[in-house]
């Protein structure tokens, strides 16, 4: 294999690695606690290890009747409470629809066919964990809706089987998805108090998906993914904000500060469960409740870290601006998929010069390919007399063999920056490109043709032409390789194509672009 091929691998693995041994860590899984039924109409009870809060009560295969209920509306959500358990059972989003299909209702941040978030949950001095399930509240709303500017207040008022008091106070803003909610109790003696917020785990769900318990904790994003979460997660620190997190949305309860709280992350059921602990006893809990999209420059101006949500890699200091130019484009020409096409001309014209270098050094190492063969056949017995003589000739012809995989790894931060902008944000998802194309978050798909290892089923077209245009790259590059390792590297353009045949049509479409412009400069070069 060619040096400079070995040279690339060689760094990758090293980044692969060090990933692994310097990255953060996963939280110490903890043992689940064993579940149990509620008796005589009281709160739902499930066994924990003595003093230890562990686990988000399971959710009942069978939905429990949710009794009387209120509807708020405001020009960005429809909010739907229940009576049984205080909980919410719808949140839909009017701006964002379920999916890019025609007549597609709003998309609910609700998703329960056991039990509803909003959850309280509390421990009684036996160390049993309760929650607030089966407890009937009298819900009543000062309005039914709130524009833009106006507010509306949910009380809700319960008694537990035990006689104790709860109060859940919900404020809703209009033209704001930031809700105020506070939770205050009486005669539940001393204990600590959580509030949770669950969803069921999609069946479409995967090892690759994002969907699951969330905080921002010392600094940091911590994120579970409820498709593959085995056992329950506890994680304490100082916590920004907790919750629940799908790809492009959050619900997430943020303390007026940073304070010392702890998640508990679990599925039971089939149902995510984020459970947001205090750490010491209280009777009152205050928080205010983000519940919508995921869009940078919205929970950037909330503060609290809510920005963090958006996760976008080790070079978030590369990809924001991206993101920002990405956005600016759009408004311009009004298509997410000519602007992506044209922010990557943008970024390929800023790293012209790399990009000149590397094609200028790779026909350098090609030019003198004959004569760093007669050394090497003349100087095989002798190592250390065959280095100074490719030393000399390099100098000769002032050529760097690593000059060559070097640029790559100096452009590496701006692929890697605008492959997370593409994947996270959500200004692409839904959005149409031209054709067949209506959604630049979803695979591309042209009819409905059953392939192996492609789902949803139909041709990955522009996937088709992103491998194509791989294989025309390579015959175009120069390369000192001989023509077993040339024939070697064409696996290449198949293993990115299956790689790529299921990832959203506007990654595909940045790497298809990316490739073309490729092709055009190193057409150039090879003519130069």
């Amino acid at each position: 294999m060619e040096n400079r091929l070995a040279l690339a691998l060689t760094i990758s693995l090293v980044i692969l690695i060090g990933f692994q041994l310097l990255g953060p860590k996963p939280p110490e899984p903890v043992a689940p606690s064993a579940i149990g039924e509620p008796a005589g109409g009281g709160p739902a009870v499930a066994q924990a290890k003595a003093g230890v809060a562990l686990d988000f009560p399971a959710a009942s295969t069978e939905p429990i009747d949710p009794g009387p209920t209120v509807e708020v509306k405001t020009d960005l959500f429809r909010a739907v409470f229940a009576s049984r358990g205080g909980r919410m059972l719808h949140f839909e989003l009017a701006k964002y629809r379920a999916s890019a299909e025609a007549g597609s209702g709003p998309h609910d941040l609700v998703l329960s066919t056991g039990i509803a978030p909003l959850a309280l949950v509390w421990m009684t001095p036996s160390g049993t964990l309760v929650d607030d399930r089966s407890v009937l509240y009298d819900v009543r709303a000062t309005e039914s809706s709130a524009a833009p500017g106006e507010a509306v207040t949910v009380t809700m008022l319960g008694k537990t089987s035990g006689g104790a008091s709860i109060t859940k106070t919900v404020v809703l803003h209009g033209g704001s998805y930031l809700l105020d909610y506070d939770v205050s109790t009486e005669a539940l003696g001393q204990t600590p108090l959580a509030v949770g917020w669950s969803r069921d785990v999609e069946q479409h769900a995967s090892q690759r998906d994002t969907d699951g318990p969330v905080l921002f904790v010392d600094g940091k994003i911590r994120a579970f993914n409820a498709a593959t979460l085995k056992e329950t997660s506890v994680t304490q620190g100082e916590v920004s904000w907790a919750g629940y997190a799908e790809h492009y949305f959050l619900a997430a309860f943020v303390p007026e500060q940073r304070q010392s709280l702890k998640l508990v992350a679990s599925v039971v059921d089939g149902a995510g469960h984020s459970t947001l602990w205090s750490t010491s006893p209280a009777s009152a809990l205050r928080y205010q409740l983000y519940l919508g999209p995921k869009t940078l420059s919205e929970l950037d101006k909330l503060g609290h870290d809510l920005g963090g949500a958006v996760d976008l890699g080790w070079f978030w200091f590369v990809a924001r601006p991206l993101m920002w130019a990405l956005l600016l484009i759009e408004r311009a020409v009004g298509n997410y998929g000519i602007a992506i096409i044209l922010l990557t001309v943008g970024t390929r014209i800023l790293l012209y010069p790399i990009n000149a270098k590397q094609m200028a050094a790779m026909k350098g190492m090609q030019k003198i390919q004959p004569e760093i063969q007669k050394l090497q056949e003349r100087h095989k017995d002798d190592r250390e007399k065959l280095n100074q003589e490719m030393m000399e000739l390099y100098r000769r012809h002032k050529v760097n063999p690593l000059a060559g995989c070097l640029p790559m790894f100096l452009q590496l931060p701006v692929f890697i920056g605008l492959y997370n902008v593409l994947l996270q944000a959500i200004e692409i998802r839904q959005a149409p490109f031209f054709g067949w194309i209506v959604d630049l978050s979803q695979p591309d798909r042209l009819g409905h043709l059953s392939i192996p290892f492609v789902s949803p089923p139909g041709i990955p077209v522009m996937t088709l032409l992103m491998g194509a245009s791989m294989i025309l790259q390579q015959r175009m590059t120069p390369s000192t390789a001989d023509p077993a390792q040339q024939r070697m590297m064409l696996l290449m353009p198949v293993v990115f194509t299956v790689m790529f045949v299921n990832f959203p049509a506007g990654l595909v479409l940045y790497w298809l672009s990316n490739n073309i412009l490729s092709i055009a400069q190193q057409a150039l070069a090879n003519r130069s």
